[in-house]
């Protein structure tokens, strides 16, 4: 196998060697093993003072020992991530404060609701029905909801 960073069991590349060997802990205990690769020191020699300068690329790879238990290393990787995002704005949105006005699409009445709210859907006071709070910080761009014609029809 190579040993560059296109070594095909690389799963992952960090800076930190703590974040390294956790994550070779926790591929470990779900039965992928898997080794740090520290990074390689560059040994220059300065021809005119005679001093070796040691530096490294401070890049550390995680590497699956099993080639074949890379795709599983990767998809578990892949949800911690998603996983670890989700906390980050479910943190991120329990810090906000103050108030943000929401219209009902059914009733078209607009709300009050705290800016913890943000994100998530609530019981319009005026007519019970669900009502979404929105978030600036959600992106649905890439969502497709399909049009008013297909929801007719079906």
């Amino acid at each position: 196998m190579a040993d560059g960073p296109t070594d095909p069991r690389t799963v992952l590349v960090t800076d930190s060697h703590k974040v390294a060997q956790t994550v070779v802990e926790w591929l470990a205990s779900v039965g992928i093993v898997a080794e740090v690769m520290l990074p390689r020191l560059a040994s220059n020699v300065d021809p005119i003072a005679g001093l070796t300068d040691l530096s490294s690329d401070d890049e550390m790879q995680v590497r699956v020992l099993d080639v074949e238990k890379v795709p599983d290393a990767m998809k578990l990787l892949s949800e911690a991530q998603r996983t670890a995002q989700l906390h980050a704005i479910r943190e991120q949105r329990a810090q906000r404060t103050g108030t943000v006005t929401a219209t009902c699409e059914d009733c078209g009445k607009p709300s009050d609701w705290p800016a913890t709210t943000m994100g998530k859907t609530e019981t319009c006071p005026h007519c019970t029905a669900y009502m979404d709070i929105p978030d600036p910080d959600d992106d649905w761009s890439e969502v497709d909801f399909g049009n008013e014609e297909e929801e007719e029809e079906g």
